[in-house]
């Protein structure tokens, strides 16, 4: 080969030699190991809020009164004067009994006083004649003391008479029946035409108060004690003051809600608590009253009675993003340098979807909500925040 040849030659051969080193540097670039980014987690800040400490109990709501009508003498039911179910008021009439022998009854004893009361009145005349007369020795005193006892015993009969006649009168009265209170009345129990009170007093109809109306419950011991120190832990509880009373004249306030319809809220306040302790159960019984004037709460039915007895400040978090271990409960936390950390805490009442922490937590601190499984302690995550709802409306 010619030099000339050569020289054209060495170009070319520069010329391939560079294209197969880039290849080459292009297939290391390709197969160079690149880490993933850290995983995406959802973190928020807890959320700081003034609550009320509770105690829940269950109880069944029962009318302020119930009166049940009965008849208070024998006869046909002559008339029924109410619409069954409906409203009445007291004073009404509602029931009439056949009214004709007691009528009569009535119109004989007014006539066996006033005949007693003529004789009465002989019997006056003639007992202070004969004592005149023996006083002035012109008639034997026999006769005086005899006419004397006469006047008495008549006017001994004139009281029983009198006193038969307020008894005929009263079963006159009982043969009508009104209502004794403001209520709503159940079905009759008795048709007209049928005889009643026969054998005893025979119930006709049954008068519900139901405004307002009144909640039972049975609170435990250490329930009783818990407040009562909360009260003492104050040291301003004016003397004085009843059981259940927050103030002169002002009972503690309540409310219920209704299973299955918690947005029906209805509040009260407690009216009554038992002097002692149920020593067989170890419980207090505390009646509240709730105004009914809608007719909403029906006597009967079971709801939930709200008693609040402390108010607060606290951070709430949601109650997924806490979890367990043996050791106890914690949270994941975020750090400044995108780290997750394990944060033990001290977890309380759940409050709708969020849950108190008394303890372990600070306002500031990123606590992993979603996302949990892809945060591994010690490890580098993305954290996106977002705002804590509050959800903690419910107890």
């Amino acid at each position: 080969m010619t030099a000339r040849s050569m020289t054209g030659t060495l170009p070319v051969l520069a010329t391939l030699l560079s294209l197969l080193l880039a290849g080459c540097n292009k297939e290391d670039a390709k197969n160079t190991y690149v880490p993933p980014p850290p995983p995406e987690v959802q973190v928020s800040t807890p959320l700081a809020k003034e609550v009320t400490r509770e105690l829940a109990y269950t109880g069944q709501i029962t009318p302020e009164a119930t009166v049940e009508l009965r008849a208070r003498v024998q006869g046909f039911l002559e008339k029924m004067n109410f619409v069954e179910g409906q409203n009445v008021r007291k004073g009404d009439l509602l029931f009439v009994i056949d009214t004709r022998q007691y009528q009569a009854a009535v119109d004989m004893a007014t006539a066996r006083v006033e005949a007693t009361k003529a004789s009465l009145e002989g019997a006056i005349n003639d007992a202070k004649l004969a004592q005149e007369l023996a006083d002035k020795n012109a008639g034997p005193r026999i006769d005086a003391i005899i006419k004397a006892a006469k006047r008495d015993t008549i006017a001994a009969q004139l009281d029983s008479d009198k006193a038969s006649l307020v008894n005929a009168r009263l079963d006159l009265d009982f043969c009508t029946i009104h209502a004794p209170m403001d209520g709503r009345i159940s079905e009759s129990q008795v048709d007209v035409g049928n005889l009643v009170g026969r054998d005893g007093p025979t119930l006709l109809a049954t008068i519900v108060q139901t405004n307002p109306v009144y909640v039972n419950v049975d609170v435990s011991e250490s329930d009783v004690l818990k407040v009562r120190e909360l009260v003492a832990a104050t040291g301003n509880r004016p003397e004085g003051l009843q059981p259940g009373q927050v103030a002169p004249g002002k009972w503690r306030e309540v409310y219920l809600t209704i299973p299955g319809h918690e947005k029906y809220r209805f509040d009260g306040h407690v009216n009554y608590i038992d002097p002692q302790l149920d020593q067989e159960t170890g419980t207090l019984r505390v009646r509240s009253v709730f105004e009914n004037s809608k007719d909403v709460l029906v006597p009967g039915i079971f709801v939930t009675l709200h008693f609040p007895i402390a108010t607060y400040e606290t951070l709430l978090v949601p109650d997924a993003a806490l979890l367990s271990d043996p050791l106890g409960r914690y949270a994941l936390v975020v750090d400044e340098t995108d780290t997750v950390q394990i944060r033990r805490i001290t977890a309380g009442e759940r409050r709708g979807t969020l849950r108190e922490v008394s303890d372990g937590l600070k306002p500031a601190d990123r606590v992993v909500t979603l996302g949990v499984l892809k945060a591994r302690p010690g490890s580098k995550v993305t954290p996106k925040l977002v705002e804590i709802k509050d959800g903690a409306s419910a107890s």
